[in-house]
C-alpha cells in the first residue's frame, strides 16, 4: 500500500505502529478535529475480489456500532483512492490509546517469572471478556484476540489502566493462509482447519492468553507460522502447573478446558470461563499466586497421605524456575472434522467451510500423544535411588462398582502402612468450582523424583545376580513425543519419535576425535543402527544431545532396544558405528530376555514396547500406538464430554437434554467398548469412531472380553509382569506397583462415571432437569476429572494418583541407564 503522501482524506499518517500480512495500522492525526487516532489501512490486493468493498463496509457498520467501555471505538471507515496511487485504499479509524499493550505487560511480568496475583489477572481479563461476550451478543466476533491486540491505556472515556479490545478481524477472518507468527500463536484448531471460526474459537484465544499469564510461555512456540498452527490442530500442551507449580490445581483444570481443541468442550461464554477462573483463584480468600489454595475439605470425600518403599527415601520435588518446562502430556483431542460418527453430529453452521478445503482427517478422542517444545538440556530422568511418594489411601469408601473378578494381586514390594487419622469429615454437597481436575502438585513430585530403570546390557549371561561390581550410571536417554502425529489411528507417526541423551560429567573425547551417539535395532544380525548426532559437551563438563527424529516422525521405540556412544574421527561423521571395540565408550539396552514366568514370554522391552510404542492387540483392530496413549486420550475426551454433559443441564430445554445424551452416549461407548455399548443401550447409534471404540476402557469379562479393557490390560498383563522380571530393577518394580495403585484409582472412578451415564441417559427429560440429574452429572463431571489427573488431599498436598501421573510413570519405564564400556565389562552387541 502506498502511504507516500502521508495523507489520506483528513488524516495525516505520523508513525506506524504495526505492520500484517493484510493491513498496516499507524497513528495518525484527525486534521479535522485536532486529535490523534489509530489507522488501519487495508493492503490493496485484497479487493481484487469483487465482493470486497461490500463486505467491508458491511462488516465496519457493525464494528463501529460497537459501543463497549472495553472495546476502543471505531470512529470512522472508508474506501479511498489517493490522487497519485493506483488501487482503492480501506481504511478504519478508531480512538487512539495511550499506554501499553498486554503484550507488553506479560512481556514485563510473567515472561520474567514474576506472575501476577489472581485479583491482577481477574482485573485485566473481566472487562476483556465482558467485551468479548457483548460483541458476540451482536454477532461480532473478534477472529484475532491476542495480547497485542489488548490495550491497557487511557481513553476518554474510561480510567487509567483499563483493559481494552481493538483490532477486530474485518473481510478476511485469520485463516491459515494470512496468519502472522504473533497470530499463529492464540489461533484456534477450527480456524487452522479452514471453517469459520464461531463464537468459542475467540474463547481459545482468551484461553491461550490465560495460560501465558500463568505460565510466561505459550503451550505452542516456535519460528515457523506452520509449524505453530499444526501443533494447535494435534498437539497437546504441557499442563500449566508442570511449569508454574504454584498455580492452584483448579485453575489448571479452567485453563485446560478453555483451550480445548474441540470447541464443544470449551466454556459457552467468556464471563462462564472468567466466572469459573474467579472460583478456582477464590479471590475472595486468596491474593496471591503462591498462596496456599484453602480448599473445602468436605468436598473432598477420600484423603491421602505419605507411604514410602522400605528402604529408599523420597527426593522432594525441585523447584521450577520460571518459564521452565517439563516433559508434558496430552490433554486434548484433535478438532472433530464434520463427518458422522466423528463424535458430533454436523458441522454447527458457524464452522461451515468458507472455501473448498480438505481438513486433516481427523477422529473424535483421537488425542495426540505430544511432547510440546521443552528445554532439554535441562531435563533429568529419574535417578536411580530415587522414588516417587506413593500415595497410600486412609479411607476410601466408594461404591462396589459392578465389573469383572478381581485379578489376583501380584506379589508386589509391601508398603509402610500410614495411620489413618480418626475422624472423617462427612461429605458435603460438591460445590461446582471445586470438583474440577486438581493436578499440580503429583505431577511436579513424578517430575522431580522417582524411579529410575536398570538394564542388563553388558556381556551375554550377566544378570543381576552376577557379583561383579557395579557399573556406575553416567548418563541417561530418554524418548521423547514431538507431537507432530497424524490424525490417523492407523498411523504411529510423532509418538517416540525423538530422543533425548543427558550424560555426567565425562572425560571429552581426544583431540580430533568427537562422541557420536547411536540408537540400535533390535536384532543382533540385522545392523540398522540410526545416526543421532555427535555429544555437545558443556562448560561444566556434562554433555548433551537432542535427535529430533527423521522427516516422517518414525516411532523409534517401535524397532529399537540399545543405545552406543561412540570416539570417532571429528572431522567427518561416520555413516555407522565403527565395529573397532577400541572406539566404543559407552552403552544401554531394554533387556530382550523372555521373563521365565511369563505366559507370552515378554521381555522388560516388549513389555515397555507394548506399553508405549505399538500392542499387537490393539494393532489387530486398526489402532497404532501403545496402551498408554490411547488410554490417555480416550480418558480425556470423557473428561470433555462429561464437562460438556453438565453445562447442557443449565439449558432445561429438549435440545439441551438432546445433547447430554448424545455425550452419555460417547462416554458409554469408550468406557464399554463397541460388544458392551451395543449390550447396554441396544438400538443406539454409535456416536464415535468405530475402530477407536473397538477398545474398552474398562474391563467386564475378563475371560472373553478381546482385546481386554486398557486398565485391565495395562495393570494386568504388563505391570504385574515388569514385576516378576528378573531384568527389572527394584526401582523399577517400584514404579510398576506405583502406576498399578493408580490404575486401581481410575478403575473405581471410571465405574462410578459408568453407572452415573448409563442412569442418565435413560432418565426422562423431567428427571434429568431436576434436582437427581444435576446431581449425578455434577458427580459424572467429578469422578472423570479425578480420573484424568488425580485428586488432593488439601490437608497433605498428596494426590491419589490418575490417568495424568500414570502416562508419565509409563514413560520413565523407558529410560536407558548409560554405563561405560570398560576392559572388564566390555560392551556387547
Amino acid at each position: 500500500m502506498s502511504t507516500h503522501s502521508r495523507r489520506i482524506s483528513k488524516y495525516e499518517l505520523l508513525e506506524l505502529l504495526g505492520r500484517g500480512p493484510v493491513t498496516e495500522t499507524w497513528k495518525a492525526a484527525d486534521t479535522q478535529q485536532n486529535r490523534n487516532v489509530a489507522m488501519k489501512l487495508f493492503h490493496p490486493d485484497l479487493h481484487a475480489d469483487p465482493d470486497f468493498v461490500a463486505r467491508f463496509l458491511t462488516e465496519a457498520q457493525m464494528i463501529s456500532s460497537l459501543h463497549h467501555v472495553n472495546i476502543v471505538q471505531m470512529l470512522d471507515f472508508q474506501v479511498s483512492q489517493p490522487p497519485e496511487a493506483e488501487n482503492l485504499t480501506p481504511y478504519v479509524v478508531m480512538d487512539y490509546i495511550e499506554g501499553q499493550t498486554l503484550a507488553s505487560f506479560i512481556m514485563n511480568t510473567s515472561r520474567m517469572g514474576r506472575f501476577p496475583p489472581g485479583t491482577e489477572v481477574i482485573r485485566l481479563l473481566l472487562p476483556i471478556g465482558a467485551a468479548i461476550d457483548y460483541a458476540h451478543q451482536r454477532g461480532v466476533i473478534h477472529h484475532d484476540i491476542k495480547p497485542s491486540n489488548i490495550l491497557l491505556g487511557k481513553a476518554a472515556y474510561a480510567s487509567m489502566s483499563t483493559p481494552m479490545l481493538t483490532d477486530f478481524g474485518l473481510v478476511q477472518p485469520l485463516k491459515a493462509a494470512n496468519c502472522s507468527l504473533s497470530s499463529a500463536l492464540y489461533i484456534s484448531p477450527e480456524q487452522v482447519q479452514g471453517y469459520v471460526d464461531n463464537n468459542r474459537s475467540d474463547l481459545y484465544s482468551l484461553g491461550m492468553i490465560l495460560y501465558e499469564l500463568f505460565t510466561g510461555t505459550l503451550p505452542f512456540d516456535g519460528d515457523d507460522p506452520n509449524d505453530i498452527m499444526m501443533q494447535h490442530l494435534s498437539a497437546v500442551p504441557t499442563a500449566p502447573s508442570l511449569i508454574n507449580p504454584n498455580i492452584l490445581p483448579a485453575v489448571t483444570a479452567v485453563i485446560m478446558r478453555s483451550i480445548a481443541k474441540d470447541p464443544t468442550a470449551r466454556y459457552p461464554s467468556a464471563n462462564v470461563m472468567i466466572g469459573s477462573l474467579n472460583r478456582a483463584l477464590n479471590i475472595s480468600q486468596t491474593e496471591k499466586l503462591g498462596q496456599p489454595y484453602p480448599i473445602d475439605a468436605m468436598n473432598m470425600p477420600t484423603y491421602i497421605m505419605n507411604a514410602q518403599i522400605p528402604g529408599m527415601t523420597p527426593t522432594p520435588a525441585p523447584a521450577l524456575p520460571p518459564g521452565g518446562s517439563l516433559p508434558s502430556s496430552p490433554s486434548a483431542a484433535p478438532v472433530p472434522s464434520a463427518i458422522s460418527g466423528s463424535g458430533r453430529d454436523a458441522s454447527p453452521a458457524s464452522m461451515t467451510p468458507q472455501r473448498q478445503v480438505t481438513p486433516p482427517d481427523t477422529i473424535a478422542g483421537a488425542l495426540p500423544f505430544v511432547q510440546p517444545a521443552m528445554d532439554h538440556a535441562k531435563l533429568t530422568p529419574l535417578l536411580p535411588n530415587a522414588v516417587a511418594q506413593t500415595p497410600a489411601l486412609i479411607t476410601a469408601t466408594a461404591p462396589a462398582p459392578v465389573r469383572a473378578p478381581e485379578r489376583s494381586a501380584p506379589e508386589l514390594p509391601a508398603l509402610v502402612p500410614v495411620e489413618p487419622p480418626s475422624t472423617v469429615l462427612p461429605r458435603k454437597p460438591r460445590r461446582r468450582g471445586l470438583f474440577i481436575a486438581l493436578i499440580a502438585l503429583l505431577i511436579v513430585i513424578l517430575i522431580g523424583s522417582g524411579v529410575g530403570t536398570y538394564f542388563v546390557f553388558f556381556p551375554r549371561g550377566h544378570t543381576t545376580g552376577n557379583t561383579l561390581p557395579a557399573i556406575p550410571i553416567v548418563g541417561h536417554t530418554f524418548f521423547i513425543s514431538s507431537g507432530l502425529i497424524s490424525t490417523n489411528p492407523e498411523s504411529n507417526q510423532g509418538i517416540t519419535d525423538q530422543l533425548q541423551v543427558n550424560m555426567e560429567k565425562i572425560p571429552p573425547p581426544q583431540s580430533g576425535k568427537s562422541d557420536y551417539a547411536w540408537l540400535l535395532n533390535v536384532s543382533q544380525t540385522d545392523w540398522k543402527p540410526i545416526s543421532l548426532g555427535k555429544l555437545a559437551f558443556n562448560p561444566d563438563g556434562t554433555a548433551s544431545l537432542t535427535y529430533a527424529g527423521d522427516a516422517e516422525h518414525t516411532d523409534l521405540l517401535a524397532s529399537n532396544s540399545r543405545f552406543l556412544i561412540t570416539e570417532e574421527d571429528a572431522g567427518t561423521p561416520p555413516p555407522s558405528p565403527s565395529l573397532d571395540q577400541s572406539t566404543w565408550r559407552y552403552y544401554a539396552e531394554l533387556s530382550q530376555k523372555p521373563g521365565l514366568q511369563d505366559p507370552k514370554k515378554y521381555s522388560l522391552y516388549d513389555h515397555i514396547q507394548h506399553l508405549l510404542a505399538a500392542d499387537p492387540k490393539l494393532k489387530d483392530v486398526g489402532l497404532n500406538g501403545g496402551l498408554d496413549i490411547w488410554l490417555f486420550r480416550n480418558t480425556e475426551k470423557i473428561v470433555e464430554w462429561s464437562g460438556s454433559a453438565r453445562d447442557a443441564w443449565n439449558s432445561k430445554s429438549a435440545a439441551g437434554a438432546d445433547l447430554i445424551r448424545r455425550q452419555l452416549s460417547r462416554i458409554l461407548a469408550y468406557l464399554d467398548g463397541t460388544t458392551y455399548y451395543h449390550i447396554e443401550l441396544p438400538g443406539e447409534s454409535l456416536r464415535v469412531d468405530p475402530t477407536i471404540a473397538k477398545v474398552a476402557l474398562l474391563e467386564f469379562d475378563v475371560e472373553k472380553q478381546d482385546p481386554p479393557g486398557y486398565l485391565y490390560h495395562i495393570g494386568t498383563r504388563h505391570l504385574h509382569a515388569v514385576t516378576q522380571l528378573p531384568d527389572a530393577s527394584p526401582d523399577q518394580k517400584a514404579l510398576a506397583v506405583q502406576i498399578s495403585k493408580a490404575i486401581d484409582n481410575v478403575n473405581v472412578w471410571l465405574q462410578t462415571v459408568h453407572n452415573d451415564a448409563l442412569k442418565l441417559f435413560k432418565m426422562t427429560n423431567g428427571q434429568l432437569f431436576g434436582d437427581d440429574g444435576r446431581l449425578l452429572l455434577d458427580e459424572l463431571a467429578t469422578q472423570a476429572n479425578y480420573a484424568f489427573v488425580g485428586q488432593i488431599n488439601p490437608y497433605t498436598n498428596q494426590v491419589k494418583e490418575g490417568v495424568v501421573q500414570v502416562h508419565y510413570n509409563i514413560q520413565r519405564l523407558a529410560t536407558f541407564e548409560i554405563r561405560e564400556c570398560t576392559s572388564s565389562h566390555p560392551c556387547a552387541l
